[in-house]
């Protein structure tokens, strides 16, 4: 029934589609009102400075993973790299900031479902999840894939619905009544929306030559989603100002009401659910994997490392995580939930970033420089996040 190791199945193209379905979704339903609240039009400053720390990041891990092409993302970097305790403190905080993640979005999208019933909707979501992951990530993959294209079309159908609308202003005042910290603290709440490319990373145990294939994949779905976030964040803010959206929990549904094809308000609402449900398609098994890591090097029980052999999935550490992340949507909201995730996976990245400031020059494929300015935001968006 189990495996030590598990199999290399994925493809580019699957990596790209998990890659994807990792983010689109993760904070565009929702990021857009909290940072609004926090910046008004300057949330568009802050989706940008969170998309160039992305990138960062993304370079960062993108160059580890060609390194140690295992499973355990950064915690196996670090533990390569720098060594104890880092290497587990990157596992603690990537587990514990990914299953809020998984808790914010259960939250999010039983908000756009049913406001009375929204907890035990996002409660159903990740039943189905679990049930769907425990079928192996090659299932997942594909699923993702089918998920990523209807998104895409629902999303263009939601930004011609808002072009055709009369009387638009899309010359929005992005500078105005901003300051520097609110912007830092938008930015640190736009980070949660990205941080789904690491995913790849997580899974470099099961990806065909992962030292091509996971760069490649990682860049490409970064590179996307941020030109859609940057393109509806921009298109809803034209047709709804923040004070309009800032307290809403469902922000696209807001703006769609106000469009030229406002009946078809439930294609928002289907979007939303879409969306999230893909960015839980590779989330809860991300997070397995890592519990599989720190199995492997006893610091977890053993059983946390088992792989069923028919279905190639770490099905003991997904049943912890469904568990885990049960009990938390119970007992958070869901800005809470983006903050404190977006704190800690920050930390996470920091770790990420000083592997690869770490590593001798030989082994780098891309500037040192870029890594230290993904460590130095990381750390002044985390320190954000705690003052403000």
């Amino acid at each position: 029934m189990e495996n030590q190791e598990f199999n290399r199945t994925l493809t580019l193209k699957s990596s790209i589609y998990l890659g994807l379905s990792s983010m689109i979704g993760a904070g565009l339903f929702n990021n857009i009102a909290p940072t609004s609240k926090i910046s008004s039009y300057g949330s568009l400053i802050g989706l940008l400075i969170a998309s160039s720390l992305a990138f960062a990041n993304a370079s960062s891990s993108a160059q580890l993973s060609s390194l140690f092409p295992r499973t355990g993302g950064t915690y196996l970097y670090a533990k390569e790299v720098l060594g104890r305790p880092y290497h587990i403190i990157a596992g603690a905080v990537f587990i514990i900031g990914k299953t809020i993640s998984c808790i914010a979005i259960a939250l999010t999208v039983g908000n756009y479902l049913s406001p009375v019933y929204g907890r035990e909707l996002g409660v159903v979501l990740c039943l189905l999840i679990f049930l769907l992951s425990f079928s192996g990530i090659n299932k997942t993959a594909e699923i993702a894939k089918w998920f990523v294209w209807i998104l895409f079309g629902l999303l263009m159908f939601y930004s011609f619905s808002i072009i055709s609308t009369s009387g638009v202003n899309y010359a929005i005042p992005v500078f105005n009544d901003i300051s520097f910290d609110s912007i830092l603290l938008s930015a640190s709440i736009w980070f949660f929306a990205f941080t789904g490319y690491s995913r790849l990373a997580t899974f470099g145990e099961e990806i065909k030559n992962p030292k091509e294939i996971i760069p490649t994949a990682i860049f490409t779905g970064l590179g996307i989603t941020v030109f859609l976030y940057l393109i509806i964040t921009w298109l809803t803010l034209s047709i709804v100002s923040p004070e309009i959206i800032m307290n809403s929990s469902t922000p696209l549904l807001v703006a769609m009401d106000v469009s030229r094809f406002s009946e078809f308000t439930f294609l928002v609402i289907f979007a939303s659910s879409i969306a999230m449900v893909s960015v839980f398609l590779a989330l809860m098994p991300g997070i397995s994997r890592i519990y599989v890591a720190l199995s492997r090097d006893k610091i977890l029980p053993q059983g946390f490392s088992k792989i069923h052999k028919k279905f190639n999935s770490a099905y003991f550490s997904e049943a912890f995580v469904l568990i885990s992340v049960i009990i938390g949507i119970y007992s958070f909201d869901v800005v809470g939930s983006i903050k404190l995730s977006s704190f800690f996976i920050l930390i996470y990245y920091t770790i990420t970033n000083l592997c690869v400031i770490k590593l001798d020059k030989e082994n780098r494929l891309y500037s040192v420089g870029i890594a230290y300015y993904g460590f130095t935001l990381c750390l002044v968006l985390a320190v954000t996040l705690v003052i403000f």
